[in-house]
């Protein structure tokens, strides 16, 4: 079109028009994302939650790191912030498979209070979900711990990995409850060398 050509003004308005009609249309479902969220994937009314300060992953650690050392511990260790409300419940430890699986005794497990070497009060504890493969564990701490403390849980492998590298697990926190709704407190990750 040239400077000179007039503007049909009802061609110019349909044609606007048919352009904001989608982009209206796309800012309404963009626009209400947890009304969506929420019709798809709804919480049970009795649900718990962390409501506070969240619980942190303070650490994941050994001092175990050569490949193929027998007995290994590995230690998780959670920080509840005294801002928290909820109590911690339950933990949940997920190794994301890259190298050689690790497998645990799980009848070794320990859970204390503080941070390793110096373990504080032992808590009971319960395997409620896990096996042998070392994929994904839930320890469940009866009573729940109260926020204000350090909880470390203390897995023992029968085996460090036969191959060097680097190896994570995912972990997360659940409030007391009895329909908790987790917290993903990122990856702690264990670096194995050998060094034989």
């Amino acid at each position: 079109m040239s400077p000179t050509t007039p503007i049909n003004s009802k061609r110019m308005r349909k044609t606007i028009s048919s352009l904001l009609f989608p982009l209206v249309s796309l800012g309404f479902v963009i626009g209400n994302p947890i009304a969506i969220q929420a019709q798809t994937v709804p919480f049970p009314d009795n649900a718990t939650f962390f409501t506070g300060d969240p619980p942190s992953l303070v650490s994941v650690d050994t001092p175990y790191t050569d490949i193929n050392e027998p007995n290994a511990k590995y230690y998780f260790t959670i920080a509840l912030p005294q801002g928290e409300i909820e109590a911690l419940g339950q933990v949940s430890i997920h190794q994301q498979v890259s190298g050689d699986p690790i497998n645990f005794d799980l009848t070794k497990t320990e859970v204390f209070l503080g941070n390793p070497p110096q373990s504080g009060a032992s808590l009971a504890h319960q395997i409620v979900a896990g096996g042998n493969d070392g994929k994904t564990l839930v320890i469940s701490l009866d009573p729940p711990v109260s926020p204000g403390n350090t909880v470390t849980i203390g897995l023992f492998a029968q085996q460090n990995p036969s191959l060097e590298g680097v190896y994570q697990f995912r972990v997360q926190a659940f409030p007391a409850g009895s329909s908790p709704v987790g917290l993903d407190l990122g990856i702690g990750r264990l670096q194995f060398y050998n060094n034989r």
